[in-house]
């Protein structure tokens, strides 16, 4: 089984998700927007074995301090939620940020 610390190592940009969370899908819509949701690895709690989930869920809350989704990791460490991508789009920095972190 897999640790969050090995995903977080083996991808440059992490998003951890639920497939029927309404905060993931705008996360998901803004990476579209930019084209860039390609170079995101998506990892859905809810599609998971739930062992493996539980056990990742907790890792991920302690890497983060927060229980939430979703949650976005770039560059090897926790960079934030759907609430920092409402800031950016709301003051058109999306783009600006992207390319700071590598996205674009």
């Amino acid at each position: 089984m897999v640790s969050a610390v090995d995903l977080i190592k083996q991808n440059k940009y992490l998003m951890l998700s639920k497939s029927w969370c309404p905060d993931c899908h705008y996360a998901i819509r803004v990476f579209q927007k930019y084209n860039v949701i390609n170079k995101v690895k998506l990892i859905e709690l809810d599609k998971m074995n739930s062992n493996e989930a539980l056990k990742l869920e907790k890792e991920f809350t302690e890497i983060s301090g927060r229980k939430w989704v979703p949650s976005l990791f770039f560059n090897g460490k926790f960079w934030g939620n759907e609430s920092d991508l409402y800031k950016l789009e709301s003051t058109d920095s999306t783009e600006k940020v992207f390319k700071e972190v590598g996205l674009l």
